[in-house]
């Protein structure tokens, strides 16, 4: 596929969010009113972004894009750079992690943080490999109280299309507790 500036432009854009802990990595479906439906159809078609959404416990769904594996080699190879900016964190949560948590449900929540870290898995932990190890009574928990959110991920590359991901409260205080850095 010849990719015109605008596509380019829209890959840029896309991946300006890759590492944006409160998106997940996803480029907001509101954010891309600027370009044409078209474009994005193409690049769906083409394997070059995945179209995904997260669910939140409070129903505050996020449906967005992000870049395949195939569109970042591609960028990487066009040189293409995006800055990728540290946020700072402002506000901390400070709770005993054992009046709220059980082990299992810390064990859990460790295990979807460096699950999603893992370069295969793109940035989820994926359902089936947390079924393995942890019953689905104990990710609910962590869904309801709001400490992980599930996503689905579409695509023609995707290995694992259901998943979990660490909500930024979670991720805050597991580094604060020191179980993750």
């Amino acid at each position: 596929m010849f990719l015109s500036e605008r596509h380019l432009q829209f890959l840029k854009h896309v991946r300006s969010y890759s590492k944006i802990e409160r998106y997940h990595g996803l480029l907001p479906k509101r954010e891309t009113h600027l370009y044409e439906n078209e474009l994005v159809d193409e690049l769906l078609d083409a394997g070059l972004v995945d179209e995904g959404s997260i669910c939140t416990s409070c129903g505050n769904n996020l449906n967005g894009y992000r870049l395949s594996g195939k569109a970042e080699k591609e960028l990487d190879n066009l040189g293409e750079e995006v800055k990728d900016q540290n946020w700072e964190t402002l506000c901390h949560i400070d709770v005993e992690l054992d009046k709220i948590l059980d082990k299992v449900h810390i064990r859990a929540l460790i295990d979807i943080y460096y699950l999603s870290k893992i370069s295969i898995f793109r940035g989820i932990a994926p359902k089936s490999v947390l079924l393995e190890s942890f019953s689905e009574n104990i990710l609910n928990v962590l869904l309801d109280v709001g400490y992980i959110n599930k996503i689905s991920i579409k695509g023609p590359a995707i290995l694992y299309e259901n998943g979990f991901v660490m909500a930024d409260r979670a991720s805050r205080m597991l580094k604060q507790a020191g179980y993750v850095k």
